[in-house]
């Protein structure tokens, strides 16, 4: 196939997933999806940003066990 024909392929199944969405979905249910995703990329970059710290911990801790995560405990006396 040529470029061309590849390119006006691909350019025709966008508008076709295009007008899906906008037929099939509600508009309140997009804008809850978009959301989502967006929460889901900001929970990943969490995930990274913590992975890319351990990488900068000083050399003498490298190899240690991290310590688990617990919960803590809420002082409740007046």
């Amino acid at each position: 196939m040529r470029a061309d024909k590849v390119t006006r392929l691909l350019n025709s199944l966008s508008e076709v997933q295009e007008t899906l969405v906008a037929e099939f979905i509600p508009a309140g249910a997009r804008s809850h999806f978009l959301t989502s995703r967006g929460e889901a990329l900001l929970g990943l970059r969490s995930l990274l940003d913590a992975a890319i710290d351990r990488t900068k911990e000083p050399s003498g801790t490298a190899g240690k066990k991290t310590p688990s995560l617990s919960r803590g405990s809420i002082d409740i006396s007046d």
